[in-house]
C-alpha cells in the first residue's frame, strides 16, 4: 500500500510537470528572452519604417520554440511613427491602418527567427497561419 502512495506521488507530480510545461508563458519585462524576440521583430520593422523603433506590448505569448506577439510600435519615448515615407501611407491615409505589429517566431539554433509578420493589419492576420507551421494553438490568442 505504501508503495502505491509513492507511485501515484511521483505520477501525479510527473503529470503536474508535463501541464506545467505546455502552458503559454509571457517573458517577464527586460529579460534576454523578451528583448530577443522584440529585436527579432524590431529587425523588420526598422527596415520597413527606419530606426529607432521602440514596443509596446500587447501581447507575447512563448510555448516552447514558438512565440507569437502583437506589438505597438513607437519612437523610442512614445513618439509616433510617421509613415509619410513608408509603402503604409496610402493606407493610413485611407483609414485602413492599425499603428500594430502582429508576428510569429521560432527559436532556432542562431536565435528567434520571423515566420509571419504584418505591420498595421486592421484583420486578424493570424488566422490560418496554424495551418502552415506545426504551432501549438495555444501559441494564438483566443478568438
Amino acid at each position: 500500500m505504501r508503495i502505491r502512495v509513492v507511485l501515484s506521488a511521483a505520477a501525479l507530480t510527473v503529470v503536474v510537470a508535463v501541464s506545467a510545461a505546455a502552458q503559454v508563458a509571457t517573458p517577464a519585462p527586460g529579460t534576454p528572452f523578451r528583448t530577443a524576440i522584440l529585436d527579432a521583430v524590431r529587425r523588420m520593422v526598422e527596415a520597413e519604417v527606419g530606426p529607432p523603433v521602440a514596443f509596446v506590448v500587447n501581447d507575447m505569448r512563448v510555448l516552447g520554440e514558438w512565440a507569437f506577439v502583437d506589438l505597438t510600435p513607437q519612437r523610442p519615448g512614445g513618439g509616433a511613427i510617421e509613415y509619410v515615407y513608408s509603402r503604409y501611407q496610402a493606407a493610413v491615409d485611407a483609414g485602413a491602418f492599425d499603428n500594430n505589429v502582429i508576428a510569429l517566431l521560432r527559436m532556432t539554433p542562431t536565435g528567434w527567427l520571423v515566420y509571419q509578420y504584418a505591420l498595421g493589419a486592421t484583420d486578424v492576420p493570424w488566422i490560418g497561419w496554424w495551418d502552415f507551421y506545426p504551432v501549438p494553438p495555444e501559441v494564438f490568442p483566443q478568438l
